[in-house]
């Protein structure tokens, strides 16, 4: 016998190979969307639900626009405000504390 005689496919048959099937299933694992936003929605992960963010969020975010521009000092402030209203922003103040001794080495803030 040839090799392309024992190789080949039965006419009739399903495409060979361990992944062959896995792929004709796909489509019909699918969801449709109204059973994938109803599940969302009993779970909480629905896109659609939005947080209001919190003082230490805010306060956490301008301290990140602060540093962006070069004022550590004052980065540093914001985080200590966040971290006083519950922000876990300790190791935010660690990094940018380690910084301070090269302050004079960054642009001044506003001329960048």
């Amino acid at each position: 016998r040839s090799v392309a005689f024992v190789c080949a496919p039965v006419a009739g048959a399903p495409a060979a190979g361990p992944w062959a099937g896995a792929m004709a299933d796909t489509s019909a694992r699918v969801l449709p969307r109204a059973v994938r936003e109803k599940f969302e929605k009993e779970q909480g992960l629905s896109s659609f639900s939005q947080v209001a963010p919190t003082k230490a969020s805010l306060l956490e975010k301008e301290a990140s626009e602060l540093a962006g521009i070069g004022n550590l000092r004052g980065a540093i402030a914001k985080y200590l405000e966040a971290e006083e209203v519950g922000g876990n922003v300790r190791h935010k103040i660690q990094n940018l504390s380690s910084f301070l001794p090269y302050e004079y080495l960054l642009p001044k803030a506003g001329k960048r």
